[in-house]
């Protein structure tokens, strides 16, 4: 930054701690005559006789010599100071009256209280840092997550700005060749190349794009990214929100239609600020005041980042698939399954979770059990899931050996599979290849049996229902005898999964929001999420879901969160778009000198290198006093 000539103005001071009685207070004071003004008050060494950036023990007195308190005093002299001013921090005890009482006889001692901001503005005006870094100040004390810190950490130690001045400089280097040849205007002469100018133009543009893109994804950051639970009433959206925050937030009952206004409230996940919107259940009524509450929830919908779809059955998955209908095609949108502990609690006759060489978790008077059961008694083993998946490795059958061997040499092309994979819910499936939702089951002969086919064959649609895992199965024999063909097999199925994969990238983004539970486009949609809200089942992989929406948004290593910098961005976006236009058009340079300076003026106002009074007082007006 150029350097700026430091002015010293009046004094101010003002409380820089958040009002209210507390330990500490602290009282700043700024600007010319600071340390004599406070050295009539402070009975202690005088300010202008000790180094900068050292503390003194004193004591604050009134005229008559009244104690009014026991105070430290923080000297830091011109220009190493925030302001570049000489500055002095009292800090006194917290109560509202010392900190009154100072305030009072500052104010008898020639300093006026100050105005919101104007700390940070007289730093700006000395050159402490540019508009970017005084507004980074802001965002820096609002900060309430990881990601908005970090980014404001970022504005405040001018990585936007640096950005901002490298773009500007290069633009005022042609903008002074084109003013140039207007001083030659009797001259056919061009001190600007066009092609170069040109070429400069769509760099500007293309480093200019990415940081208009990033301010959807900065201003969530900042400001919380807002997720709106949309679904029929009583599929759960009120406990999943108490479930998300927990904390009774919401009032949860069996009645259909309690929920009838948007309830909000906000979280931190990974760092990331969330605002969870529950709204009324979307369904046709009569009740007036349902309605509002219905027709509150679809725009609660449509003002979502991030809209959450939640079903409990085939017939609220119709409902919301309706909803999705209506969404708009870059919206995003989560799919999800709830009640799950409660689905499909038909039992199958005769099934055993055993397979020859496996060793079964349950003792053998539990075998015989429906697939709910087996889910259920899997949860209360105590090291349930996983520690089965370790003991499954170390006694694996020859069969799954040789295969592994044959997956982890091969690869099939580089598809990758890991072995005993442990599915939340309490499957362990032999193999199992995350990019294509392929499972491999191996089974031996008691798998022959009809009561075990059964079951078998209910434990792989569950597998499809609940994960969209589709699970192509292997005899022992097969493996052994016919290694070759079951390996086709294998590339075939792989590459069946691939092919609809593929084909799903292909559709527009509206039917890529509808689900793989609708039977015309099965397979196709996006995946779904299984949760109880009730349990807390799947709670961490919706969260990590989530997390996963947001982090892909972000387009740039710099990014944008002040709605005033996208503005000014996009309006030297269009300034740049006319000047190609105007070399397009063979203009002359008068023309395009007027377009340049334009983008110039709009790069210049975000880091106040242009910059208007009532820029200023707009700006400054919206920080906190002591600041």
């Amino acid at each position: 930054m150029n350097q700026v000539p430091i002015q010293q103005q009046e004094a101010i001071c003002a409380v820089a701690t958040p009002s209210g009685v507390g330990a500490i207070g602290v009282i700043r004071v700024s600007g010319q005559g600071t340390f004599d003004l406070v050295h009539r008050i402070f009975r202690g060494r005088h300010p202008a006789q000790v180094d900068s950036h050292t503390i003194h023990f004193g004591t604050i007195r009134e005229a008559d010599g009244t104690l009014v308190d026991e105070v430290l005093i923080s000297v830091f002299k011109s220009p190493r100071s925030f302001t570049k001013e000489d500055v002095v921090e009292i800090a006194c005890h917290g109560s509202d009256y010392v900190i009154r009482q100072i305030l009072k006889l500052l104010v008898q001692q020639g300093a006026r209280l100050a105005r919101p901001g104007e700390f940070t503005q007289r730093a700006f005006l000395n050159g402490q840092f540019d508009l970017v870094q005084a507004e980074a100040v802001a965002d820096l004390i609002a900060a309430d997550s990881a990601a908005s810190h970090r980014t404001a950490i970022n504005q405040l130690r001018g990585g936007f700005s640096k950005k901002l001045a490298a773009l500007r400089q290069e633009l005022i280097h042609f903008a002074s060749l084109v003013e140039l040849e207007l001083d030659f205007g009797e001259e056919d002469v061009e001190f600007a190349q066009r092609d170069d100018l040109r070429r400069l133009i769509l760099d500007l543009l293309r480093a200019i794009a990415p940081l208009v893109e990033s301010f959807d994804y900065g201003n969530a950051l900042k400001e919380g990214v807002p997720v709106a639970i949309i679904g029929a009433p009583n599929v759960g959206k009120s406990t999943l929100l108490n479930a998300l925050l927990n904390e009774e937030k919401a009032i949860v009952t069996a009645i259909a239609g309690t929920t009838r206004d948007v309830i909000e409230d906000t979280m931190v996940l990974d760092g990331l600020k969330f605002r969870f919107i529950d709204t009324a259940g979307i369904r046709e009524t009569t009740d007036l005041v349902e309605s509002i509450g219905i027709e509150r929830s679809r725009q609660a919908m449509h003002k979502a980042d991030i809209v959450l779809l939640l079903f409990d059955s085939d017939e609220t998955l119709a409902d919301v698939q309706a909803l999705a209908a209506d969404l708009p095609a870059d919206k995003k949108v989560l799919w999800v399954r709830n009640k799950v502990d409660l689905t499909a609690r038909r039992t199958v006759p005769g099934p055993s979770p055993s397979r020859r060489g496996e060793k079964s978790p349950f003792s053998s008077k539990e075998k015989g059990l429906g697939v709910e059961v087996y889910k259920s008694l899997i949860q209360k083993i105590p090291e349930p899931v996983l520690e089965n998946a370790r003991h499954l490795r170390q006694t694996a059958t020859e069969a799954e050996v040789l295969l592994w061997e044959l997956l982890r040499n091969r690869q099939l092309n580089g598809w990758k599979f890991r072995r005993q994979y442990p599915v939340e819910e309490g499957f362990v499936l032999d193999f199992f290849c995350a990019e294509y939702r392929l499972g491999i089951e191996l089974d031996g002969s008691v798998h022959e049996e009809t009561d075990q086919r059964q079951y078998d064959t209910a434990r792989t649609e569950e597998l499809k229902r609940l994960y969209n895992i589709d699970v192509i199965r292997f005899t022992n024999q097969e493996v052994f005898y016919d290694t070759e063909l079951a390996l086709a097999k294998l590339v075939e199925a792989v590459e069946a999964k691939q092919g609809l994969i593929q084909k799903k990238e292909k559709q527009s983004p509206l039917l890529s929001k509808q689900s793989p539970f609708s039977s015309k486009e099965k397979g196709l949609g996006v995946e779904v999420i299984p949760i109880s809200a009730q349990t807390q089942q799947g709670l961490d992989a919706l969260k990590r879901a989530l997390t996963a929406q947001v982090l892909s948004q972000s387009t740039s290593d710099t990014v944008v969160t002040n709605l005033r910098h996208y503005e000014q961005l996009v309006k030297a976006s269009e300034a740049l778009q006319e000047v190609l236009t105007g070399l397009d058009l063979g203009i002359t340079g008068d023309f395009l000198a007027q377009d340049i300076r334009l983008a110039l003026h709009h790069l210049g106002e975000i880091t106040g290198t242009i910059v208007s009074d009532d820029l200023l007082a707009n700006i400054f007006s919206k920080f906190c006093i002591g600041k």
